[in-house]
């Protein structure tokens, strides 16, 4: 009598706490289940993704190539002109090539105009046009902003009236760009020509500091 009741009441306890076991599994099963599914989605999600590039993500935040046009609203001249004037006709158009994001080489065509000084304030116009290459660096600030540096060479021509004169010209500028829409930048900054017609008495000093704002697009 006394196994039969042990076996009855041992049995009762043996279901239960198979019933209790069976429960945390199946709970520990649902956390571990809970974990892994939000593991991956904090892996799969924008703070572990790979920042968008224009080349799918293969490293290149910019183009290879972009172009634009700068217009000099404020231009101070290397000669006896009027400096600091709105010329809003002064103008750059460029392009350039980037090996890498942070370096790569820029041709550029300025053409610039400027009223010499007179007796009486109406004095002739001068036109100067430069035609050149820089070798350039650029650096990403805080985006959408970035910074470039660039040094290089020009051929300038000076015209006045009947007077023409050639120089080779020593340029610098530095531009910071914001990016308005995709792969469309609008910059600012200062490019620097600077040069001579010669090294005799008829020596004149050539090209200007302009201050610029510019347009540009990558591909």
């Amino acid at each position: 009598m006394k196994i039969i009741i042990t076996l009855k009441y041992g049995g009762f306890i043996l279901a239960v706490f198979s019933i209790i076991i069976a429960g945390s599994i199946d709970a520990t099963a649902q956390v571990e289940n809970t974990t892994i599914n939000e593991l991956s989605s904090a892996l799969s999600g924008e703070k572990y993704a790979t920042p968008a590039t224009v080349f799918g993500g293969v490293g290149r935040k910019y183009p290879t190539w972009q172009a634009g046009l700068d217009l000099l609203i404020l231009s101070s001249p290397h000669y006896k002109a009027f400096r600091n004037q709105f010329e809003l006709s002064d103008r750059v158009v460029w392009g350039e090539w980037w090996y890498s994001d942070g370096l790569g080489v820029k041709a550029l065509y300025s053409e610039q105009s400027f009223t010499m000084f007179g007796e009486r304030g109406n004095g002739p116009q001068a036109k100067t046009n430069h035609l050149g290459f820089l070798t350039k660096i650029q650096q990403t600030l805080v985006k959408p902003w970035k910074m470039s540096a660039g040094l290089g060479l020009a051929k300038t021509e000076f015209v006045l009236e009947n007077q023409i004169k050639l120089g080779n010209s020593l340029m610098s500028e530095l531009r910071i760009g914001f990016e308005l829409l995709a792969n469309f930048w609008t910059e600012v900054g200062i490019l620097t020509i600077d040069s001579s017609s010669g090294g005799g008495s008829g020596d004149q000093r050539l090209g200007s500091t302009g201050y610029l704002f510019g347009f540009s697009y990558g591909f």
